[in-house]
């Protein structure tokens, strides 16, 4: 919840008890006291509230007032805003009637606030300014005497002025006018904050807060406010607690509020800092500096739950770094600039500078920012480079293989993409950075920029050194009409295969260098959408190559095993060096099915239509693998006969399959084939001895019977 939400919530909690107080003065008569504040309430800031308990009231040895059971709702709403199990009130009556509110005391349990928003966005807490909502409002409570209404008519409105007077405008009144407040002590018990938007899907929750207070004013004393409480998002499977504490200096009258020593930790992090508030309410300016201390990352991933605790110690340790920043910002009713930032992640220098201006009736809200890095190693950070007591295993080498991510069953998480966001600000900004090494992945130079301006987003990456050759892309993200389209180009410039396929073990069966021209298009609001309606294709060549042709040949061997005559499969190299590798993959109308597919190794041609299923972590493509004639280069031989013939082959199977799994003949059609090839053979054959041995006035007629018999 943000600030302003939590303000009028305890601005209101504050204006309850100030009713309820000087309402003591005029009658004890606590049923009437309960008509008298709820209308007071209702009148004066549009919010029904409830008193189904008791009101206890004690006068000596202090002013004391108990209200239990207290409830807040919004007259055009049906659920509750805020309640408590009872809120106690201790007063300086001194002080009260020298027209100052002193309280001694102000304490509260079980205090709950729920800030709920609905699919079409609409906030409990905002009220219907209609006419016809503001008529009905005084009918709500049925006021049982005039004197009561009569009092509660004259404490309203001195309560809307002075409040009115005090927090909107102070200085339009002397300090002898205006009514003001202090607490000698605040202290709210298991309070809890239920925060839910159902329009964005999002849901967060505070429980066990705490919150303690000394001489609390707006008169400009400084006093401390220390509050404790448990944080848990719709993402998160354990809340974990937060605790903030700083001196509070507010200055109302002169328009100006200091927050120092600010100490705001989240275990291991803690954050300290200073800020400060000038003319509040008039040519507003603030200025502040924030900084950590240098703690552990991984800690605090775990902390945050994106990284799981070891539930046991395993006598080995995990490879982390230490991070740390400090950052100063100054800012103005317009914009709010973002002076100076510096952190430390490990050896890592970062230093980041930046501006926001706010949106006005002519510009939306604009963001400009730079940031500049030297090498960042994210090794530790990566499961395989955690060090445990005892030597790797194969198995433990398998599992730390990227094969490993390949795609898993999600894609039915379909997540709903706010493309609609981007129509609400303009970004200009860079990022430069050295260096990023993750265990043997090395990219260097690595400069992209962002432009985002009238809802369409550009996101370029410029050359980059990338496995002993070069990446760069553009990604254009246009989020304007009813179909967002979302276009990406990538090029990929003598990579080296070697370098980054040996850690895909089920793929490590080629080496060279590959060149890569990518170029897609996708139109939707959500993932699934996109992936749906993705088009586009991928070319694709790989130089001073070799190949395992081993799935290949198993291929072909179990092709011959129908063959009459057999074929010598065995006997091909089991790696190869083509002259000629390159093909592409064709895309229209997602991945799923409707791929085409085009690969040529020389003399070895593969072709086929296909797709993936994400969802089950599968592929599927119906192939034809052939060999082809002269005059391309026969560098895989076989037998003349079986040249230019496509052999149906199917690809079925999941992606953490075997390779060796991967594909399988259809023997039922590779039957046909060998029938038909068979049969070709024996008309050439008998052709051959039909023009050696038969007269050429007979060839016609022997012709005619060959065919009826062969067909």
């Amino acid at each position: 919840m943000n600030l302003k939400n939590f303000s009028k919530v305890f601005a209101l909690f504050a204006v309850v008890l100030v009713i309820a107080c000087v309402l003591l003065i005029n009658s004890i008569n606590t049923e009437r006291s309960k008509q008298a504040i709820q209308q007071a309430v209702l009148s004066s800031t549009g919010y029904e509230l409830t008193v189904a308990g008791d009101i206890s009231v004690d006068l000596f040895p202090s002013l004391s007032l108990t209200l239990n059971d207290i409830r807040f709702r919004n007259p055009t709403h049906n659920q509750e805003l805020a309640s408590t199990s009872a809120a106690v009130l201790l007063v300086d009556v001194r002080a009260l009637l020298g027209g100052d509110l002193y309280i001694r005391e102000l304490s509260a349990d079980d205090f709950h606030i729920n800030v709920y928003t609905d699919a079409n966005g609409v906030n409990i807490w905002t009220m219907d300014q209609s006419p016809t909502s503001q008529d009905f409002e005084p009918s709500l409570i049925n006021i049982e005497e005039a004197t009561t209404e009569t009092d509660t008519n004259v404490l309203t409105a001195s309560t809307e002025t002075s409040f009115s007077s005090s927090i909107d405008s102070p200085n339009t009144q002397s300090n002898d006018d205006v009514f003001t407040i202090s607490f000698e002590h605040i202290r709210i018990a298991n309070a809890s904050i239920d925060i839910q938007d159902v329009s964005r899907g999002i849901r967060y929750s505070i429980n066990n807060l705490d919150i303690d207070s000394s001489d609390t004013n707006i008169e400009g004393r400084p006093f401390e406010i220390n509050l404790r409480f448990d944080f848990l998002n719709n993402g998160m499977s354990e809340p974990f607690p937060m605790a903030l504490r700083s001196i509070v200096n507010a200055d109302i009258d002169n328009n100006n509020i200091d927050i120092s020593r600010i100490n705001f930790s989240i275990t291991p992090m803690l954050v300290t800092g200073d800020i400060v508030v000038r003319n509040l309410y008039d040519n507003l300016s603030y200025e502040g500096s924030v900084s950590s201390n240098s703690f552990d990352v991984m800690g605090l991933l775990q902390t945050l739950g994106y990284a799981e605790r070891e539930e046991m110690f395993s006598g080995g340790v995990t490879a982390t770094q230490d991070f740390g920043f400090e950052l100063g910002l100054t800012g103005d009713a317009t914009q709010i600039t973002l002076d100076r930032f510096q952190a430390t992640l490990g050896q890592t220098e970062i230093q980041a500078n930046g501006d926001i201006r706010f949106a006005t009736d002519f510009t939306p809200r604009n963001v400009r920012y730079e940031v500049i890095t030297s090498s960042i190693d994210f090794s530790p950070f990566t499961s395989s480079n955690s060090l445990s007591g005892s030597e790797f295993t194969g198995t433990e080498t398998a599992t730390s293989d990227l094969s490993a991510a390949a795609p898993q069953p999600q894609r039915t998480n379909d997540i709903r993409l706010p493309f609609e966001a981007l129509q609400s600000f303009n970004v200009l900004g860079s990022v430069a950075i050295e260096s990023i090494t993750a265990n043997d992945l090395i990219i260097q130079d690595v400069n992209f920029f962002t432009n985002l301006e009238d809802g369409v987003l550009d996101i370029e990456l410029q050359p980059t050194s990338l496995y002993g050759g070069s990446m760069q892309g553009l990604l254009r993200v246009d989020g304007g009409g009813n179909a967002p389209t979302l276009t990406t180009q990538l090029a990929l410039d003598q990579l080296s295969i070697m370098e980054f396929l040996p850690a895909i073990s089920r793929l490590n069966t080629v080496t060279g260098r590959i060149e890569v021209d990518a170029s897609f298009a996708a139109t939707g609001s959500s993932t699934n959408e996109l992936l749906d309606t993705l088009n586009g294709s991928t070319t694709f060549a790989i130089s001073d190559n070799t190949v395992d042709i081993g799935l290949i040949k198993q291929v072909f061997t179990e092709i011959a095993a129908l063959s009459p005559t057999g074929e010598s499969i065995q006997q091909w190299p089991d790696v190869i060096q083509f002259g000629e590798l390159g093909g592409y993959i064709l895309m229209e109308g997602g991945i799923t099915d409707s791929q085409e597919i085009k690969l040529r190794m020389d003399n070895f041609d593969i072709s086929g239509t296909g797709g993936i299923d994400l969802a089950a972590g599968t592929f599927d493509y119906d192939l034809e693998l052939a060999l082809l004639g002269p005059p391309v280069a026969q560098t895989i031989p076989i037998n003349e006969l079986y040249h230019n013939v496509p052999w149906p082959v199917n690809c079925n199977a999941r992606f953490n399959d075997e390779v060796s799994q991967y594909c399988r003949p259809d023997f039922s059609r590779a039957r046909e084939i060998f029938t038909q090839l068979g049969t070709n053979a024996l008309r050439n054959q008998l052709q051959n001895r039909l023009t050696d041995q038969v007269p050429e006035e007979l060839q016609d007629t022997a012709r005619s019977i060959l065919r009826s018999i062969l067909d």
